[in-house]
């Protein structure tokens, strides 16, 4: 076992076997030469021999697999010792130890082909750079035997009673057909229900697989760029697997001569392009190609690029077998399904970069806008729930913590009191993240309503603001939509962003009517601004976002203002706009509806 760095037996022990198999093939000679000595005693002599030889090996085979049966080389000793015990054991069982007794299962002739699998399993192993998956040949054996051995007790028993029969040749064969016909067919429904139910609890690399699947397909529902779903990719491979590298391909096969790889994976390159080129016009999703070291799959394909998995050798050495294989084309097909998913987003993404362009230096679609804000409010969203779930969380439990230290322990007053400024610290803390939390996401506005909403924002603002706001809503009865309430809402709140950093204003009239359409007014007495300025002052007052939001909902802004006199805004928004109509209508034919 050269290859693998592994002394199997000392040189005296082999030095010791090779003598006695020397003594042997000279006394057969001997034998055959000059007519001496006693053939059968010889013929027993070398059975002893063979015995004590193959004994002693399956005894180093297993000592060196209970050392190494955590380790890489398991599979190496194991497959030795399957094939020791295959070509051994029918041997000395069936034909040498009843030959002892008189009795003969096995005729000789039969039971030496038995042992033509120790030098063929040792051909194999030199000359394969990977080995046999002994594991999965020998899951899938015992789980076969097992199903196997009942229906063949019955047929057995079956024949025997069948054909103990007075009935003529033709009617007992025909009972033996039609009884194993049956019963073949009966095992064959019981073997569906058996690899659903039984055989994922025999071998836990199927539960390992299926479990993986589903992990893997929820994670890759938060997947948003190439470079996360290939970092899913990588993780769930590592997890399952025993690999000790995966990369990812990209080949574009108008180039593929072009195909470069990492310095790290540069003796497989001409491998990956042979196969790749071998098969050209089969590359389907899932489409495993032999290279030279590992394997490829194919996980997503978009016109003339292909994307590849690559997984180096496992590290027991052993071949990929036909789970694993069916494990990872799963995963390739669902891997392809989100790199087309991706694609299609990248030219959304690519659409609306043209169109911004287009529009550039006009005013931007309606529609655009919405669909830029509608993004922004999803980010807005996630951003609170990330930041109530995490962030907020551990700091109520590292101030539960700090407050039960400082009841359960003395400590000097000094101590006491820097805790104290700690856990006061802490409360700050906690309430500025419940206030952005509200800020990212409006608490209960779809539930509240437009002017609770609002009110609400009012108490909150007016308690870390300086100035005092007069709310009018007596004659506002609008049944709006969410999108036009959270415009409204996410305008008033900017106004008063912008009256507490700019306009340094002390007090403020906001007014929501409903006419024909919905008004809203805002008054403040702050500094104010020339109107001529009112461009350039858009950057950093947020009031271009404002005007922004009210083009979004084809709804009319109105600025007036003047140095000293505060600021005056008026805005009118349909009560449904044009858009919102087309996409109503849309919706009602169905044409948003994929598939």
């Amino acid at each position: 076992m050269g290859q693998y760095r592994e002394n199997f037996a000392s040189p005296g022990i082999i030095v010791f076997f090779e003598i006695i198999i020397s003594a042997l093939i000279g006394s057969e000679l001997v034998v055959l030469i000059f007519n001496v000595g006693s053939a059968n005693v010889l013929s027993i002599l070398k059975l002893i021999c063979f015995a004590i030889i193959n004994v002693y090996i399956i005894y180093k085979l297993v000592h060196k697999f209970i050392i190494h049966r955590k380790g890489p080389l398991k599979a190496l000793f194991k497959l030795s010792l399957v094939g020791h015990m295959v070509g051994f054991l029918p041997f000395l069982i069936l034909f040498a130890l009843p030959q002892v007794f008189g009795v003969s299962f096995l005729s000789p002739n039969v039971a030496a082909v038995f042992l033509l699998t120790i030098p063929i399993v040792y051909f194999y192993m030199l000359m394969t750079k990977q080995l046999f998956d002994i594991d999965f040949l020998l899951n899938r054996f015992i789980y076969y035997a097992s199903l196997s051995f009942f229906p063949t007790l019955i047929i057995s028993l079956l024949s025997i009673l069948i054909l103990n029969q007075n009935n003529q040749i033709g009617v007992k064969w025909s009972q033996l057909f039609l009884a194993c016909y049956l019963l073949i067919t009966l095992m064959l429904f019981l073997k569906e229900y058996a690899d659903l139910k039984i055989r994922p609890r025999l071998n836990k690399d199927l539960h390992n697989f299926q479990g993986s699947l589903n992990r893997f397909s929820a994670r890759i529902s938060r997947v948003m760029k190439r470079s996360d779903l290939e970092r899913v990719l990588e993780q769930e491979i590592y997890n399952v697997l025993p690999v000790k590298k995966v990369a990812f391909l990209e080949i574009n096969m108008d180039r593929v001569e072009e195909f470069k790889l990492d310095e790290s994976l540069a003796d497989i390159q001409d491998s990956i392009i042979e196969a790749v080129q071998a098969s050209v016009g089969q590359l389907m999703i899932g489409n495993v190609l032999n290279v030279e070291r590992g394997i490829c799959v194919i996980a997503g394909k978009k016109q003339s690029i292909l994307h590849l998995m690559w997984l180096d050798v496992k590290g027991n050495r052993t071949k990929y077998n036909l789970d694993e294989l069916a494990w990872l084309r799963t995963l390739a097909n669902y891997s392809a399904i989100v790199y087309e998913n991706l694609y299609l987003i990248e030219s959304l993404v690519e659409e609306l970069e043209v169109e911004f362009q287009k529009q550039r230096g006009t005013d931007s679609s309606p529609w655009l806008l919405r669909l830029i804000f509608k993004l922004a409010e999803k980010e807005r969203r996630k951003l609170a729930s990330d930041l109530h779930d995490s962030a907020l969380q551990d700091q109520l439990i590292w101030y539960r913590n700090l407050e039960s230290a400082m009841l359960d322990h003395d400590m000097s007053s000094e101590l006491h009191q820097k805790l104290v400024d700690v856990r006061e610290g802490l409360l700050d803390v906690i309430h500025q993240i419940r206030e952005t939390c509200n800020e990212l996401r409006p608490p209960l506005l779809q539930e509240m309503g437009i002017v609770e909403a609002l009110q609400g924002l009012f108490e909150q603002t007016q308690i870390r603001s300086n100035y005092v706001i007069d709310f009018q809503s007596d004659s506002f009865r609008a049944d709006i939509n969410d999108e036009q309430m959270l415009t409204i809402f996410r305008i008033v709140q900017e106004l008063l962003r912008n009256a507490s950093k700019h306009a340094k204003a002390s007090n403020i009239s906001i007014s929501l009517e409903q006419k024909n359409d919905i008004r809203l007014t805002y008054k403040d007495d702050g500094i104010g601004l020339k109107l001529e300025d009112l461009n350039d002052s858009y950057q950093h007052m947020g009031l271009s976002g404002i005007k922004e939001r009210v083009h979004s909902l084809e709804g009319v802004i109105d600025f007036r203002s003047e140095p000293g006199e505060g600021l005056e805004v008026q805005i009118s928004l349909p009560l449904e706009s044009a858009s919102m109509d087309r996409e109503s209508e849309e919706d009602t034919n169905g044409s948003n509806i994929a598939g």
